[in-house]
């Protein structure tokens, strides 16, 4: 997996003008400690005074702002994760979740080339592999 910075999300919010209240800084600390994917209940189960509105507002709105990337499982339950604002595409697990990021040049090449066949103007895509993770694979092997 890629690192890349991650985003400042209280400063984010703050450049949106939105108030940094208190639910939304405890909010803020668990997103910038995690390093995984998360669906927005994951996070309400580790808030149990946090308002579900205020979570699913701010996710929205750190999600507009580019300061969190949105994917989905197979089954269509999105998940979320922080700091990877520049052009990727995603590997998730089918099994535990786990959202990767990856960017291949054959795949970049293949959806330049495919400009040329859409008619119209292409304004973007999502590229999703769907796998199941090698902690997966290997905790089946133990059973």
């Amino acid at each position: 997996m890629t690192t890349h910075p991650t985003p400042d999300l209280l400063a984010t919010l703050e450049d949106l003008g939105c108030r940094v209240t208190v639910p939304r800084r405890q909010l803020v600390a668990i997103l910038e400690a995690r390093h995984d994917a998360f669906a927005p209940d994951d996070i309400l189960a580790n808030l149990p005074g946090v308002g579900r509105a205020t979570v699913y507002r701010t996710i929205k709105l750190l999600l507009d702002a580019g300061a969190l990337c949105k994917t989905s499982l197979p089954d269509g339950s999105p998940r979320y994760v922080v700091g990877q604002t520049h052009h990727h595409h995603h590997v998730v697990c089918v099994r535990c979740g786990r959202v990767d990021e990856f960017r291949h040049s054959a795949v970049e090449r293949m959806l330049q080339a495919m400009r040329s066949e859409v008619p119209g103007e292409l304004v973007g895509h999502r590229l999703e592999l769907y796998m199941t993770c090698d902690s997966c694979l290997a905790s089946e092997d133990e059973d």
